[in-house]
């Protein structure tokens, strides 16, 4: 049969409801003596292709991607007035390649300081994902909060946990935030005073704050968190634990406490009140406190892992992650890991 060619200006095909039926051919099969504009299907390459007037060039497609929140352990909070570092926080995407099984590791939060003691607190764990062809995405631990004497300093870790305010003890430096780019460092101690803050643990949208050495003695912020609608809920994560206040008056409220940041780091007890730190969530800081005296710090909040993929694309999960877990997202699925991990193959 003739094949028949049309020259023309231009072509006009919005009329057209269905489809245009590309030429295609293999690699071999392309014209011997092409001209720039050509255009066909690589059945080879499984590729539409189109010559440059110098070479052959794949047309770029938008190729689906994994989404994906990591987020480690927070420090739990130091038995003489640090608060914990926020879990190293992680928010990006990467290109997955079909038929692979990535394994997806999540880190528990750091523990209090305990048994009256002047302790740090522990750093939290690290959280992961890993597969073969993937440079392993890590998150680390936040770091514990300062315990007291001889431990003046904050451990380091994603967010740097806070400094001491043991008495007499100098104003320690917050924990430097390692690796660079998932948190901050905690806050100093407040130096040598009568009444004593303990250093705000560091968050991953800011810096743990200073604790106060006036008659008040209070302890310092925990740094603020950061939030990210990747579960199509705007959340706050990774914020750093407030600071022990030893006068008494402290920040935020009438207890007398320094608030962890961004409302989900644990706050700091008050001395004088009798206040313990409380609890971070989501891989936040636990609040510092006076464990010595029975007043005891917060624990870090665990960690999670929350991959979001596009409903075109067909995954398998073990480990029991939950589904959509702030309700349904048009076009999309999405998995929350919790501590016990898991892994996800998509093709």
């Amino acid at each position: 049969m003739a094949i028949t060619k049309v020259r023309a200006s231009s072509i006009n095909l919005s009329g057209n409801t269905t489809y245009l039926n590309m030429p295609k051919g293999t690699t071999a099969q392309r014209p011997s003596s092409p001209v720039s504009g050509m255009i066909r299907e690589n059945t080879t390459l499984n590729k539409i292709e189109v010559y440059n007037g110098t070479e052959w060039r794949a047309l770029k497609e938008n190729a689906p991607v994994v989404e994906y929140l990591i987020l480690a352990g927070g420090g739990g909070g130091g038995g003489w007035g640090g608060g914990g570092g926020a879990g190293g926080l992680l928010i990006s995407s990467f290109s997955f390649v079909s038929g692979t099984t990535y394994t997806v590791a999540v880190g528990s939060g750091g523990a209090r300081a305990t048994n009256n003691s002047y302790n740090n607190g522990s750093n939290g764990n690290n959280s992961s994902i890993s597969g073969s062809g993937l440079t392993t995405i890590e998150a680390a631990g936040g770091g514990g909060g300062a315990g007291g004497t001889g431990q003046t300093n904050g451990l380091n870790g994603g967010s740097g946990g806070g400094a001491t305010n043991a008495q007499y003890a100098p104003g320690g430096v917050g924990g430097i935030a390692t690796p660079a780019g998932q948190g901050n460092n905690g806050g100093a101690s407040s130096g040598i005073s009568q009444y004593r803050g303990g250093g705000g643990g560091g968050g991953a949208g800011s810096a743990g704050s200073q604790g106060s050495s006036n008659v008040s003695g209070a302890g310092g912020y925990g740094g603020d968190g950061l939030q990210s609608n990747i579960t199509g809920n705007n959340k706050y994560y990774a914020g750093g634990g407030g600071g022990h206040t030893d006068g008494r008056s402290g920040y935020g409220n009438a207890s007398g406490v320094a608030l962890g940041g961004s409302g989900i780091g644990g706050n700091g007890g008050n001395y004088q009140y009798n206040n313990a730190g409380t609890d971070g969530i989501r891989g936040s800081g636990g609040g510092g406190a006076y464990n010595y005296y029975g007043y005891d710090a917060g624990n870090g909040g665990d960690g999670t892992v929350i991959i979001k993929v596009p409903n075109s694309v067909t995954i398998s999960v073990t480990g029991s992650p939950t589904l959509n877990p702030d309700g349904a997202v048009s076009g999309s699925k999405i998995y929350e890991f919790g501590t016990g991990g898991g892994t996800f193959t998509i093709s």
